[in-house]
């Protein structure tokens, strides 16, 4: 009888239960193990945002870096050889035959070394300025005309977007201003050329030689913005590996131009050992360098600065260009000490229209 009663509880009895320590413990465990995947998936989203916002910002840079680069690859000075006349009197007998050419071609420092492009303004790093038949016009009647000749250019200028703006949410005045470096492109149509303006030939102050892109800047119009956050652009004038001077002399690649300023109507404003050599003559090669910052490194230096142009040393940087590789480095600690993300892009461009001989 006790026997068969024993037997049938037993038989009624279930399977082990939790108590509410365990289930306290579980759900405990499970919400540690839901917030520790929500973090991590909210980090890991955070990371993709950013790095989505880096590769859109220097896709930008990257674009410009390889348009400045087809442009100048096809810039030209045409040059042709004539008499060279005393005092340029044409009236007397000339003395020499020598290269001229009635376009022009200059790069170096933007506003530091002793030939600046400009002399004030917000800009940095260096600029070029070039002739090329690139076919822009404004008239109807000359659309598809390839082959017209235009001024253009590329410098780093400093300063807010009112110039970009709407016109009406600049007239609003609730818009707040947005300062950065931008790489900006000249653009002059063919029937708007200033080059031809002033007797080239005869001039001999940088204030008339090179107001064909100075003025050209100032002008309304003639220049956009081509890339944001271009914290500088350098431009060095190269000579191929091998190159020799009118002596046989090997010279260094950096010969052409050691303070990178580099200039096809040196010879009548400045006496350089440089004047002879590059006198109506394209160099050979360029390296272009373009340094950048992300959008988020860009507004940490506005909430800093504002208005006021961050100084990364450039003005003391890139005047010689023996010590390149190492104002590279230089400019580089100079971003990471202000906690920005850049990037740098370097190439070397040969100029087709060189005609290059071997020798300088």
């Amino acid at each position: 009888m006790n026997t068969s009663c024993s037997t049938e509880a037993a038989g009624l009895a279930g399977p082990p239960a939790f108590t509410l320590v365990e289930v306290l413990l579980s759900v405990t465990i499970l919400s540690v193990i839901m917030v520790s995947t929500t973090l991590m998936l909210d980090s890991s989203l955070t990371q993709m945002r950013i790095a989505e916002s880096r590769l859109g910002q220097f896709r930008e840079a990257q674009a410009a870096f390889e348009a400045m680069t087809l442009r100048l690859a096809g810039c030209d000075i045409n040059p042709y050889y004539d008499f060279e006349y005393q005092n340029q009197n044409r009236d007397t007998v000339p003395v020499s035959y020598e290269l001229q050419s009635d376009l022009h071609f200059v790069s170096g420092p933007a506003r530091s070394g002793y030939q600046p492009l400009f002399t004030a303004g917000p800009y940095s790093g260096h600029g070029i300025f070039f002739h090329g038949t690139y076919g822009l016009t404004e008239e109807a009647s000359w659309k598809g005309m390839g082959n017209l000749l235009n001024s253009w250019g590329y410098f780093v200028e400093f300063g807010d977007d009112k110039a970009s703006r709407a016109t009406f949410l600049n007239a609003l005045g609730t818009t707040a201003d947005r300062n950065r470096f931008r790489l900006k492109e000249l653009q002059v149509p063919a029937e708007k050329m200033g080059t031809y303006n002033a007797k080239l030939g005869t001039e001999s102050t940088t204030g008339k030689i090179f107001a064909w892109f100075r003025d050209a800047v100032a002008q309304p119009g003639q220049v956009s913005s081509v890339a944001e956050n271009i914290v500088a652009l350098v431009i060095t004038p190269l000579l191929p590996p091998d190159s020799k001077d009118v002596h046989g002399t090997f010279l260094s690649p950096n010969a052409l131009a050691p303070s990178y300023y580099y200039d096809t109507r040196n010879y009548q404003h400045a006496k350089t050992p440089e004047e002879k050599a590059t006198r109506h003559r394209l160099p050979p090669l360029l390296r272009l360098t373009l340094v950048a910052i992300d959008e988020a490194s860009a507004e940490r230096l506005e909430e800093r600065y504002g208005e006021i142009k961050p100084d990364f040393g450039l003005d003391s940087l890139f005047q010689n260009a023996i010590n390149y590789d190492e104002d590279v480095r230089t400019l580089e600690s100079a971003l990471l000490n202000e906690k920005l993300s850049y990037r740098v892009f370097t190439t070397t461009v040969r100029l087709r229209n060189a005609r290059w001989t071997g020798t300088y």
